[in-house]
């Protein structure tokens, strides 16, 4: 079993992957990160023949390696750093103890600012977790459809008070 530690908004937790485990901003992934930045399904790792390996998959703004943007399956060893949107992933050593070696990371191409991510992690692979709520407000579909519902209210109200008008201003006329 693989460990990775991961850093996020002043976070920092442990990930161990055994199988393969996708991290991405979609609540079912199995590393959610709340990072506008980040695809639905960004980057994958895996344990392979006792190996861990990450995997770019085919994102907007890419997976870095120490630094690196990466295209396509690469090896991870003790002490490699992946960047991931705004969250860093170290591979931890075998046995515990901190990263064997730490990589400065080189700067990605500039993105627009972004709040930062909350993450929610799980052992893979294991059943979906219930998504908890994010602090970053309201679900966009809910903003939808509360305003739907408002412009519907508004409409009723609209209709319903053309009648109580009409009423009172005949009352006016003798």
């Amino acid at each position: 079993m693989a460990r990775l530690l991961l850093e996020s908004g002043g976070e920092r937790r442990e990930i161990h992957v055994s199988g393969s485990i996708t991290v991405g901003r979609e609540r079912t992934a199995g590393v959610y990160l709340d990072d506008k930045t980040l695809s639905r399904e960004h980057t994958k790792f895996y344990v392979e023949n006792g190996k861990l390996f990450v995997v770019d998959l085919e994102s907007k703004n890419g997976t870095f390696l120490n630094g690196t943007q990466i295209k396509n399956t690469q090896p991870l060893k003790p002490g490699d750093r992946v960047k991931v949107g705004t969250a860093i992933f170290t591979v931890m050593p075998e046995g515990g103890g901190m990263p064997a070696v730490t990589a400065p990371l080189a700067a990605p191409p500039p993105r627009p600012a972004a709040a930062a991510p909350a993450a929610r992690t799980q052992t893979a692979p294991q059943a979906p977790m219930k998504p908890r709520p994010t602090l970053g407000g309201p679900h966009p579909a809910a903003v939808f459809f509360y305003r739907i519902i408002l412009i519907a209210v508004i409409v009723v109200v609209a209709y319903l008070s053309k009648g109580v008008f009409r009423s009172i201003l005949h009352g006016m006329n003798p």
